[in-house]
């Protein structure tokens, strides 16, 4: 009995380390807003690569479970975002991120692999931890893979399999 309750708390005091998590999960916590879209879409579909140049984005910002997203432009090198990102206004001029959030939190900058950090994959970047504590990420949205719709279903054996 007194090994299945000390397998029983390691088993509890494992899982509850894997289970914290340094960034939101729309599938844990389901995130509100225009976040939950944009990320299934392009996890679903993926994205071309992101050429070098400036490129118009979708950011999305996170705080307590809700989401915002506006319209930026970044810039890439080598599959990667350049510093500064810019946001768009109301009048249609950009102006620096940097006015919405002050910097990453160094916290948590410190524990990120700085080589791999600004990368783009499938058409995202990766979620960025501002010093207010909210989350961002950046959609290439005109780099996503066309819609072919949802997977084609196969016909019962009996008519696929005949003469086989």
């Amino acid at each position: 009995m007194k090994k299945i309750f000390i397998a029983l708390a390691l088993f509890l005091t494992i899982g509850a380390g894997y289970s914290q998590q340094s960034e939101p999960s729309i599938f844990a916590t389901g995130i509100e807003g225009c976040y939950s879209n944009y990320y299934i879409s392009f996890h679903e579909r993926g994205a071309f690569e992101v050429p070098d140049g400036e490129h118009e984005t979708v950011m999305v910002v996170i705080n307590q479970g809700r989401s915002e997203c506006y319209l930026a432009k970044a810039k890439v090198e080598n599959g990667q975002i350049v510093a500064p990102v810019s946001v768009q206004k109301e009048d249609g001029t950009y102006v620096p991120a940097a006015r919405m959030f002050k910097a990453l939190n160094q916290e948590w900058l410190e524990d990120q692999n700085l080589e791999a950090l600004y990368t783009i994959t499938d058409g995202m970047s990766s979620l960025f931890k501002t010093q207010e504590n909210y989350w961002v990420r950046l959609f290439f949205h005109t780099y996503i893979h066309p819609d072919h719709g949802g997977n084609k279903k196969a016909p019962p054996a009996k008519d696929l399999l005949k003469g086989n």
